[in-house]
């Protein structure tokens, strides 16, 4: 305002006079009026708009055509406007949230108006934002648990951003899919639709024992609006040892044994289950047993020493419990009694000696002292049987046959022990004895049984030579484990043959015996894989069968099939026919990848599979390995129209801007339809006529158009794709090109032209034939669309218009020029007649458009004699139009346009500050 005041004070009327103050004033007039006037609708422009989408268009005819004549006054650099069309566009893509959310650029032409347009930035919703985990939005979260995992604890917590959340927009989130892995079907988690923490809500348990060894989770974070953002997350389930192993339990929980079972033979074998996957069980009793052994490992019972029920240390009934144990220290008892059957063994002696008539020995005289005579015992007692003495009656008689003199008596002879007898190797197993590695240390293989006849005498144990692996108990002739036995330790022997000796006290007698322990491999290793996640990067036109990634898997177990290693590839319905896995190759096929699809996009162009590597041992071991497989898009496609020509029909008065026709175009590729339209070649005229929009295909008109000048346009527009490869290549971008042919529809613009415009002849007053034919066209209108009339100077009616065809009229006489009946027209006589000449025969008659023409016509009288008068010439004055208007016109006193023209500059001052307040916000 300022500047307002300093141009009043140095132009001042009283300084320079009225006049000069009125042209100051107006002057300043013009000039506010100019930076003040807004011609331009508002334009509101979402905040996702890519750079150099037209938003609008200045234009003034004053200066249409013409070259760099479009400026912004204001200085911007978020917006440019071409200086030749004044297609306003902007520079970037901007943000409702941080950007400012209303621009004012001010258009200047170099003419009188200045054009203001405001720019409004409008909110677009956003999707949320996952990537603030880049390995959850990547697919490769990946975490492990507990399969006792308790209930709604948080195991984790999506962390998804909006923008939009500053205009109070709450995320909401969702599972979209929960898939479970070996076994299908559980759906174990949940998530809080508000805070996005996942926990396992309950409805299905974590039980890795049941098949549920990894869960796929994908993770939706979804705005008020629909939109969303979406990630994966992996929770791998590890296995503990929850589980009791169980019994499987004998008829009556009893079994009979007779006490005639021979020492070493297998009495029964027990049998417990555990359902934990890779669980051992190792049985063992819950009371020492002397008379038993068990194999910790097979569950084995066998008999160590005699059931003899005549040794009155052992019982007829033996009430065994036994305890399974699983490599979690997990336990549980079953109690098994044990029947033993008598069998009676009485003294047998020899048939003959215990018959009436006794055995009759015959000796010689000379028989030495301690020579055997005869066996009584048919065999030896039993233990408890023995015998300690005999009673012999001995009966003398003379040698001759008549004597009768005899005498009996008898004879105890009472047996004395010595120490003669070596032990005797009682049960000493026949076979090897197999016994599986990874045994506690401690561990009864077999317990050797040597007896010593000699009364009082005992039997010890002992090895002959030095054993790392195994120790002998000396009294009880146990052999235990006694260093720990692993199959697949180099240092560690699969066999061994162990020598030992029974010796009595004193070492007097011995016996020796060879016992063979055979080592068995179990299956303790789980198949080991170098990586347990592969990250693989794939461009989707790779070829059907090729390898992506050739697993190398290993078992440490030494024998087969402990280490026989076998691949399954666990994989969802979308992935099925596209991967392979044969043996340990995984490969593309039979469906080949492709990117371009909505479900891919939803999984974030990546495949999660599972492959799970088992070996063939007895329990079965596992591994599971993640292949993450992403795929990278390729710009494979053309972009593809509904036709390869277009043709578009617009009047010629149609307005600047005006939508012309729209081209239409489709891309497979994804992102889909993302493609910019350009004309490349064609008549556009000059300046151009048309221009495109290169997001939408659409052709708008740029200039006025003539169809007089020009009916038809052909215009090609190439059509390329935009960020159709992973990365933006410029010579892989892929395009069409369609011919555009817009027709130029007549409007009536162009009024009838005739020419000469003005036609002057000279007839005989008797001449009754057309003498003169007009020559009219127009430009916009065919001849048959021509009507022609008189419309003045046309006295009497005496001239008509007569038209054969198509072809413009003739002008012809309808009566004799006889005003005298006997002498007819005595002086020349002149007619100035106006045709006019209209267009649109029969259309509509708001659109018709007229011309006039002038005929002069001299009319002579038909004699031969010289007129008796003398007439000067008439001057003719030729009429081109009969169009009358009429200019009315005020002309005040001096005063008032002083006054008007300061009321005007009061109201400019008005406006100027209101557009001054308007650019400043």
């Amino acid at each position: 305002m300022a500047w307002w005041c300093g141009i009043l004070a140095s132009h001042g009327v009283a300084e320079y006079g009225l006049r000069i103050a009125e042209r100051r004033i107006a002057a300043i007039f013009s000039h506010i009026g100019a930076e003040i006037q807004m011609l331009i609708n508002p334009v509101y422009l979402p905040e996702n708009t890519p750079p150099g989408t037209q938003l609008s268009r200045a234009y003034d005819k004053d200066v249409a055509g013409k070259a760099d004549v479009y400026h912004f006054l204001n200085k911007t650099k978020d917006f440019i406007i071409d200086a030749s069309s004044g297609i306003i566009t902007a520079t970037k893509i901007f943000n409702y949230e941080t950007d400012p959310r209303r621009f004012l650029l001010i258009v200047d032409t170099g003419g009188l108006l200045r054009h203001v347009l405001t720019i409004n930035i409008i909110d677009v919703p956003e999707p949320p934002d996952c990537t603030a985990d880049p390995k959850f939005s990547s697919g490769t979260a990946i975490l492990e648990i507990d399969e006792d995992y308790p209930l709604f604890q948080s195991i984790y917590r999506v962390n998804a951003t909006d923008e939009d959340s500053s205009n109070g927009q709450r995320l909401m989130y969702s599972i979209e899919t929960q898939l479970s892995g070996p076994k299908e079907g559980a759906t174990s988690f949940a998530v809080d639709s508000i805070s996005g923490i996942v926990s396992l809500q309950g409805k299905d348990p974590l039980d890795f024992d049941a098949g549920y060894h990894v869960f796929q989770l994908a993770l939706r974070a979804t705005d008020i609006t629909g939109l969303f953002c979406q990630g994966t997350l992996i929770i791998k389930v590890r296995n503990i040892n929850d589980e009791k192993p169980q019994f499987e339990p004998f008829p009556l929980n009893s079994i009979n044994v007779t006490e005639k079972k021979p020492v070493g033979e297998i009495i029964a074998k027990l049998k417990a289950t555990d359902r934990d996957e890779n669980s051992s069980i190792t049985y063992s009793f819950k009371t020492q047993q002397e008379m038993f052994g068990l194999d910790p490992l097979t569950g084995i019972l066998t008999l160590l020493q005699p059931l003899n029920l005549d040794n009155p240390n052992n019982s007829k009934t033996y009430f065994l419990e036994f305890e399974a144990r699983d490599n979690g220290n997990n336990t549980s008892t079953y109690m098994l009694t044990v029947f033993v059957e008598n069998v009676d063994d009485p003294i047998v002696c020899d048939s003959s000696f215990s018959t009436a008539t006794g055995v009759t020995v015959s000796v010689s005289e000379n028989v030495p002292a301690f020579a055997f005579i005869y066996m009584i015992l048919a065999r030896d007692p039993d233990l408890g049987q023995e015998v300690e003495h005999f009673q012999i009656m001995v009966t003398v008689r003379n040698r001759g046959t008549l004597s009768l003199e005899s005498c009996t008596g008898t004879i105890t002879i009472n047996i004395r022990d010595v120490n003669d007898e070596s032990p005797v190797l009682r049960y000493v197993p026949d076979a090897p004895i197999n016994i599986y590695e990874n045994l506690p240390v401690g561990t009864k293989l077999v317990k050797l049984t040597a007896t010593d006849r000699d009364i009082g005498d005992s039997v010890h144990y002992e090895f002959i030579g030095t054993q790392k692996e195994f120790s002998i108990n000396e009294d009880s002739g146990e052999v235990t484990i006694t260093y720990p036995l692993d199959y697949e330790d180099a240092a560690t022997p699969h066999s061994w043959i162990l020598n030992f000796r029974a010796y009595d006290n004193g070492r007097v007698h011995s016996t020796t015996g060879t016992l063979t322990v055979i080592l068995q491999d179990i299956n303790d290793n789980p198949p080991h894989c170098p990586q347990d996640i592969y990250i693989i990067e794939l461009r989707e036109n790779i070829p059907v069968e090729t390898l992506l990634v050739t697993l190398t898997c290993t078992d440490k177990d030494g024998t087969v099939p402990n280490n026989n290693i076998t691949y399954h590839l666990i994989k969802d319905a979308f992935a099925n026919e596209t991967f392979t896995l044969m043996n340990n190759e995984l490969k593309i096929g039979p469906a080949h990848l492709d990117y371009d699809n909505a479900i891919l996009a939803g999984m974030h162009f990546k495949y999660t599979l599972f492959v799970k590597v088992t070996d063939e041992g007895s329990p079965v071991l596992s591994t599971v390995i993640t292949i993450i497989i992403r795929v990278s898009r390729i710009n494979e496609l053309n972009p593809v129209g509904t036709t390869s020509a277009f043709t578009f029909n617009i009047f010629e008065n149609t307005p600047v801007d005006t939508l012309v026709g729209k081209i239409t175009f489709t891309d497979a590729d994804w992102p889909f339809d993302n493609m910019k339209y350009t004309i490349v070649g064609g008549n556009l005229g000059s300046p151009p006529k048309f221009y495109i929009e290169p997001d939408t295909g659409m052709i708008k008109l740029l200039d006025s158009l003539d169809r007089e000048i020009e009916s038809q346009y052909k215009i090609a527009v190439r059509i390329m794709d935009l960020d159709n490869d992973a990365v933006p290549d410029p010579l892989r971008q892929r395009s069409s090109t369609a011919q555009v042919t817009v027709n130029v529809l007549n409007m009536n613009d162009e009024p009838p032209v005739c020419n000469p415009p003005h036609l002057e002849t000279q007839i005989y007053s008797s001449i009754k034939i057309p003498f003169i034919q007009l020559n009219c066209s127009d430009k916009d209108s065919p001849q048959e669309q021509l009507s022609y009339s008189i419309v003045g100077g046309n006295t009497n009616n005496q001239f008509t218009l007569w038209r054969v065809g198509v072809d413009p009229p003739s002008l012809t006489t309808t009566q004799n020029f006889q005003y005298d009946a006997f002498q007819g027209i005595q002086d020349p006589l002149t007619f100035q007649l106006l045709i006019e000449v209209t267009d649109e025969l029969g259309g509509n008659k708001a659109s018709q458009l007229s011309a006039t023409t002038t005929v002069i016509v001299h009319v002579f009288p038909w004699t031969t004699t010289q007129p008796t008068s003398i007439t000067k010439p008439t001057k003719t004055t030729i009429t081109t139009s009969v169009l009358i208007k009429i200019s009315y016109y005020w002309s005040p006193d001096n005063w008032i346009p002083a006054v008007l023209t300061l009321t005007a500059v009061l109201f400019a001052m008005c406006l100027y500050a209101i557009a001054w307040c308007l650019f400043k916000e």
